[in-house]
Parts: C-alpha cells; sequence; structure tokens
C-alpha cells in the first residue's frame, strides 16, 4: 500500500517483529513472529484487510446483502 510501509526486523532474542509505518498515524510494531515468513504472511494478511472494502464479509453475506 502507498500510505503503509512494513519492515521485518530479527530481534535479538530470535524472533521477529514488523515495523509498521501509516501516513497519519504513530508508528506500530507487531512482534513475537518465529520466522521470518510468519511475519511476510502477517504483512500480507494486514495489508489485504486494509484494502478489502468489508474484510469480514463471506461470499454467502455478500450475496445476501445483494453485493
Amino acid at each position: 500500500m502507498a500510505d503503509s510501509s512494513y519492515r521485518i526486523v530479527h530481534r535479538d532474542d530470535g524472533t521477529f517483529a514488523v515495523e509498521i509505518v501509516r501516513v497519519g498515524a504513530l508508528p506500530q510494531t507487531a512482534g513475537g513472529f518465529k520466522t521470518e515468513a510468519a511475519a511476510q504472511g502477517w504483512i500480507a494478511r494486514d495489508q489485504r484487510l486494509r484494502t478489502a472494502s468489508d474484510p469480514f464479509a463471506t461470499a454467502a453475506t455478500k450475496r445476501w446483502r445483494g453485493n
């Protein structure tokens, strides 16, 4: 996303964290990932949720609402 940047950080204890910077918001850190792949997966999921019009809608609820 253009308004967000993500950076994976390898911590001294062997875990990984994701530093998130969003325009108009304070920087945040999501931590506790055992692998870099897990951190990358979290980033992909966060990006999908931020770009979805209704991230919690299922196909069934979209049909019910007429979307």
